[in-house]
């Protein structure tokens, strides 16, 4: 998820930055795709919503941080036939907790979260799937899932069928 939270942070920096280019030079930057359902890529957008990181602190070698927001809606569109499914978040809560020595980071995510396994890379990939409840694992410090979660319960939107 903090993959994807910082690709959707940088697309939103190169568009603001894309308002301040003279109209000349502006080209529409591309959309990633990523290798998140079996036999086809997917993109993603999100409109609204806030989003805070509500307390980092670092404890016995240990970096705690919680991130909160609410009011999101995201689009994840088959990137070949361009069929999409939107949804509103309503709210989550994201908590990970990073050790330093290792740099292996567990996760720990409340509410409405989706979750993007990648082809190739992540144990049991490739998946796109709207959880709402409760989901934890640990990734490497590649964010690269290398184990099976830990726990999961509420509902399970499997956004990959959808877009099939």
């Amino acid at each position: 998820m903090r993959k994807i939270l910082v690709r959707l942070l940088l697309a939103t920096l190169l568009a603001a930055m894309a308002l301040l280019a003279p109209q000349a030079v502006q080209a529409a930057p591309p959309v990633p795709a990523y290798p998140a359902c079996p036999g086809f890529d997917v993109t993603l957008s999100s409109t609204g919503g806030t989003q805070d990181v509500r307390m980092t602190r670092i404890k016995d070698g240990i970096i705690y941080t919680v991130v909160a927001g609410r009011g999101t809606t995201i689009t994840v569109t088959n990137a070949e036939s361009g069929k999409s499914v939107t949804f509103g978040t309503k709210g989550s809560v994201t908590r990970s907790a990073t050790d330093i020595a290792t740099g292996d980071i567990t996760w720990s995510l409340s509410g409405a979260n989706l979750v993007l396994l990648f082809d190739k890379v992540d144990l049991g990939g490739p998946s796109t799937i709207l959880y709402t409840g409760v989901v934890k694992y640990t990734t490497d410090s590649n964010y690269t899932l290398t184990q099976p979660f830990q726990q999961q319960s509420g509902t399970q939107r499997n956004i990959c069928a959808e877009l099939g």
